[in-house]
């Protein structure tokens, strides 16, 4: 089963160029973090359970706990020790919730439904968990459900009563016409509503929320998911998603949630969700409100536009290292913060920010480009200009400019730590960082600002 490479940059608790911005008394640090600041929509304050911070010291690098296939009641299989010889056979006699275990092999199974009560589809008759073998190969097909008194159109839905399947050691083959999903109408009177799939191999769909560990989903998936250690080879996207140390091979949509510790290769797009400790490789579409911290995000596919802002979200990024540009190039297309950034660019790229793309821009390192701001013309006009802060004004510090160099404003007591003086930025605003840096040691910066706070 997959494992995340160890090693890899999303073990580094900072991204941002030999930095580690885990500053004490920073605002927007990860350490110490509790658990319960990550919710539902991607912003802080709310009540998850999770925030990927295993071991207590708010890296999340500590040691998950591995899940345990529980003990079969009873085998399927050819041997002396089976009871019964086919999975059908063992569908048919026992009872929802008995752990069915399977001796390695080929096993085939037409799960048994009734006409829905209420909503669309089927309910399942039964459901149980099925153990395989963790050291020999045990797959399981799916056969389309039959009736004699109805069409059977789809999804099946498990009842409150039985609770969701569970799968263990398994690989799975399931049919477009096969789903396991929640009766949506009963949705309070779930004690269980997600499907255990652990240690597994996918060839479909579940449609239908999945709690996995150590699973490899090889097709394209649109539903819930709280996936650990998992692997998906194709797009993913649901209306939640909670991940920890997952491999994305396509894109990755979602609608709440978060993901941590984890590598998008394709496209993703953030709508309600955080991102912690991730490696966006093509880019990022901020489409929601959120929060991205301590992540890499490159460029999109044939482009050196790294972040694309398609409205005004509630949207912090932070700590985070940028291989690409930003632009603002529709009405009102910005976000709250940008802080504690390195934006990277190849030196083709004139400038890094074109337009106004937040209202908060400060302590992030500009290289290989510059920054103009406009915000008074064509599709920028309702951009909140009077908001806009270029500075901290409370630690007065602002950002640092490769392709400018301005004149020192004051030292510090090292002799390293300068500010310049005001630089007006280009654009037709006029607007200015009042304090610019002369170093792009961003850590530096914001550990002198504490230590002075104290």
């Amino acid at each position: 089963m997959p494992k995340l490479l160890e090693g890899t940059r999303l073990r580094r608790r900072s991204v941002l160029l030999g930095s580690g911005l885990a500053v004490s008394g920073f605002a927007g640090c990860l350490d110490d973090e509790p658990a319960e600041e990550i919710d539902n929509d991607g912003d802080t304050g709310g009540d998850d359970d999770d925030d990927g911070d295993d071991d207590g010291d708010g890296d999340g690098e500590g040691s998950l706990t591995e899940p345990e296939a529980p003990e079969p009641d009873f085998v399927v299989g050819e041997s002396d020790d089976a009871d019964y010889e086919t999975i059908q056979e063992a569908y048919a006699a026992l009872e929802s919730g008995d752990v069915i275990g399977l001796e390695p092999g080929t096993h085939t199974l037409q799960p048994e439904v009734d006409n829905a009560e209420v909503g669309d589809g089927e309910d399942l008759i039964k459901t149980y968990t099925y153990v395989g073998d963790p050291d020999e190969e045990t797959i399981i097909e799916f056969v389309k459900p039959e009736a004699d008194s109805f069409v059977v159109r789809g999804p099946q839905r498990f009842r409150p009563e039985d609770g969701p399947p569970g799968f263990w050691n398994l690989t799975l083959e399931l049919p477009d016409d096969v789903s396991f999903d929640r009766i949506d109408e009963y949705e309070d009177d779930y004690s269980e509503t997600q499907s255990d799939v652990n240690y597994c191999i996918i060839n479909g769909t579940f449609d239908g929320p999945v709690d996995a560990y150590e699973t490899t989903f090889n097709d394209s998936l649109s539903h819930e998911l709280s996936p650990t250690n998992c692997q998906f080879r194709a797009d993913v996207s649901g209306s939640r998603i909670t991940a920890r140390r997952c491999q994305f091979d396509g894109a990755l949509r979602s609608e709440g949630g978060y993901v941590l510790d984890s590598t998008i290769e394709g496209t993703t797009n953030l709508n309600s969700m955080t991102m912690i400790r991730c490696e966006l490789n093509a880019g990022l579409n901020v489409t929601g409100n959120g929060r991205v911290e301590s992540c890499v995000i490159e460029s999109f596919p044939d482009s050196s536009q790294a972040i694309s802002i398609s409205s005004s979200y509630d949207v912090a990024i932070t700590e985070s290292e940028i291989r690409g540009s930003v632009r603002s190039n529709q009405d009102g297309s910005y976000i709250e913060r940008f802080e504690l950034n390195v934006f990277d660019v190849p030196s083709s790229t004139r400038y890094i920010i074109d337009g106004a793309p937040a209202t908060d821009i400060y302590l992030n390192a500009f290289l290989g480009g510059d920054v103009r701001i406009t915000t008074d013309s064509g599709d920028l006009s309702t951009f909140p200009a009077d908001d806009l802060t270029l500075y901290d004004p409370e630690r007065e510090l602002g950002n640092y400019y490769s392709e400018w160099d301005g004149d020192v404003d004051r030292e510090d007591e090292d002799d390293e730590l300068h500010i310049l003086e005001t630089r007006t930025i280009p654009g037709e605003d006029g607007e200015m960082d009042r304090h610019p840096l002369a170093s792009p040691d961003l850590e530096a910066y914001a550990e002198a600002a504490a230590d002075d706070d104290d």
